[in-house]
């Protein structure tokens, strides 16, 4: 059972679950914890079920051979069996998701067909990844697709699923928060780097360099911050989130400079995703309006 909790990854399940509660926080009055619920079951379930495929395709393409902490690479568990595990979570993503868009819109089938086609969308973006001949994460496109399904999808699409309307002000969140996740995926590629280059894996990272993907970082970081105090000043209220982008973006470049080793990076991506729950949280704390 410990390997395929290993294989979950559940460090990184905060940042799916930070895109639902900062949704569910922008329709806040019309909040319904059946619909918050199960977008959050539906959201995990995605994660896993990316996780799981990341480490099956990483392992077919060899990417993952020199890792033994992926529990394949490491022998742990059977390529059958991950691909079992992968149908299962996709299948208990789907059936999640279809009972989440009955209980949001009930017979209103314009938004539950634009939906289900969402949903079928994520599912298909969290297998290929890593996996197929055109897996996107080996051709630079894994930053793209991260900032649209954890940021403007998850975010606002959460949102719509309390209530059908979408003001303007809801996309800067959005567009914060999609950058803190992109962040975690740069971590994780800075750490894979020189890796990465030897196996012809194309990720930003690996065309900017080291010293390149801490100054994308820096600049994600920012964008984050100004998205989230954006977001308060067109809606006239004030929270710690722009704050604690400053001090989380603080400690974890500082840190992120220095760090020379597999564990020091690992380090960074576990800080940086509980960090962003933790924004999200601080998001939820009006201060004053």
């Amino acid at each position: 059972m410990k390997h395929w909790l290993a294989a979950f990854r559940l460090k990184t399940l905060p940042l799916a679950l930070g895109a639902i509660i900062l949704g569910s926080k922008l329709h806040e009055l019309a909040f319904d914890f059946n619909v918050f619920l199960f977008a959050a079951l539906t959201a995990i379930f995605l994660q896993i079920l990316s996780n799981l495929a990341n480490d099956y395709g990483d392992y077919i393409k060899g990417t993952d051979k020199h890792r033994k902490d992926r529990q394949l690479a490491g022998g742990n568990i059977t390529p059958q069996a991950m691909k079992i595990a992968i149908v299962l979570f996709g299948l208990m993503a789907l059936t999640s998701g279809i009972y989440l868009l009955t209980i949001s819109f009930g017979d209103q089938w314009t938004y539950w067909f634009q939906f289900l086609g969402l949903g079928l969308a994520s599912i298909a973006a969290a297998v290929m990844y890593t996996v197929g001949k055109k897996a996107y994460g080996y051709n630079g496109l894994g930053d793209v697709f991260v900032f649209v399904f954890f940021g403007l999808i998850g975010v606002v699409g959460t949102s719509f699923l309390f209530k059908q309307d979408i003001q303007a002000s809801y996309w800067l969140p959005a567009i914060a928060y999609g950058s803190v996740c992109v962040g975690v995926l740069n971590v994780n590629n800075i750490r894979d780097l020189d890796k990465d280059v030897l196996t012809n894996k194309i990720t930003l990272a690996s065309k900017m360099g080291k010293d390149g993907a801490i100054s994308y970082q820096m600049a994600l970081l920012s964008v984050a911050f100004l998205g989230f105090l954006g977001h308060h000043f067109l809606e006239g209220y004030v929270s710690l989130a722009p704050l604690g982008v400053l001090v989380l973006g603080y400690l974890h470049i500082t840190r992120l400079q220095v760090a020379d080793s597999a564990v020091d990076y690992n380090q960074q991506l576990k800080f940086l995703s509980l960090g962003s729950l933790v924004v999200v949280i601080l998001f939820l704390l009006k201060l004053f309006y």
